[in-house]
This record gives C-alpha cells, sequence and structure tokens, in this order.
C-alpha cells in the first residue's frame, strides 16, 4: 500500500502516540503506531477491501482515507474519536472512512484488540451496537495487506 495524498504533513513523536493513546484509554497496536509515525493518515492505494457482514454476505467497499494524528480539522483522529463518542461502541477508535460516511473502526482495547471492523451508518441504532459493525481484519497490518484495487 502508499499513501499517494497525505492529510497533514506532521508525523506524531512516540510521546505524542503515548498521550494520545492515554486520552482515548487504550492500546494502539504497535502495527498501526508504525503507520502513524511513518504515514499519519492519507489516501490509500490500493484502496479496496472486502468483509463478510454479520449476515454472512461478502461487501467491498473502498478506503477513501486514513485519519491522522494532527490539529487540524480534516481527518484529525482525536476529532472523529470525540464526534463518535457514544455512536460507536467503547473500546473502538475510528481510523479510516469509505465515501459514504462508514468508518473503519480498530479495537484499542484488550478483549480482541488490534481487531479492525467496519462500521456502517446507515444500520445505527440509538444505543452503541456492535450489530451494524462487521470483522474486516484481525489486524492493521492484515487489513493493509488485504488491499486491492
Amino acid at each position: 500500500m502508499t499513501i499517494t495524498e497525505h492529510i497533514c504533513t506532521e508525523r506524531p513523536t512516540e510521546t505524542e502516540i503515548a498521550n494520545f493513546s492515554n486520552w482515548a484509554q487504550g492500546t494502539l497496536p504497535d502495527d498501526y503506531k508504525s503507520f502513524l509515525k511513518s504515514e499519519n493518515g492519507g489516501r490509500p492505494e490500493p484502496d479496496g477491501f472486502r468483509f463478510t457482514t454479520r449476515g454472512g454476505s461478502v461487501e467491498t467497499d473502498t478506503l477513501q482515507y486514513f485519519f491522522g494524528l494532527h490539529d487540524g480539522n480534516v481527518g484529525s483522529l482525536r476529532r472523529k474519536f470525540e464526534l463518535y463518542k457514544g455512536r460507536i461502541p467503547a473500546g473502538f477508535l475510528p481510523i479510516a472512512t469509505d465515501s459514504f460516511g462508514n468508518l473503519i473502526l480498530l479495537k484499542i482495547t484488550s478483549s480482541n484488540g488490534g481487531r479492525v471492523y467496519f462500521w456502517d451508518h446507515e444500520k445505527e441504532e440509538d444505543l452503541p451496537t456492535l450489530r451494524n459493525m462487521s470483522k474486516i481484519a484481525d489486524s492493521f497490518s492484515q487489513l493493509i495487506a488485504s488491499l486491492e484495487e
């Protein structure tokens, strides 16, 4: 995978990543921390991915862009976390979006930590639930390796 368009020029330090992780009350997996330090978000190429929904159907989608750890208005991890807090289940961090407003979430708590999920905003309920989420990959590295045209 290559990032073809970055959303910011900054790259976070290990301390900034640790502070963010503490603020988000979770643990960022090493592979995701490495991505933040090297790329810090942006448009991936290839950008396509597949996943199986809770109903058993195979879906395809594309990542519009990964969020980054920066203070800007567009694609900020902190702003997205604050925006979706109370809408997504606790223990998840929004790390990317597709073109339709759905999210890619990273599990940042110990139970199944590091797994990556698709969050369908059209199936959102009044309270956060796992029913509108489908697992994409067991890790951030696995997600990156599975991206296709």
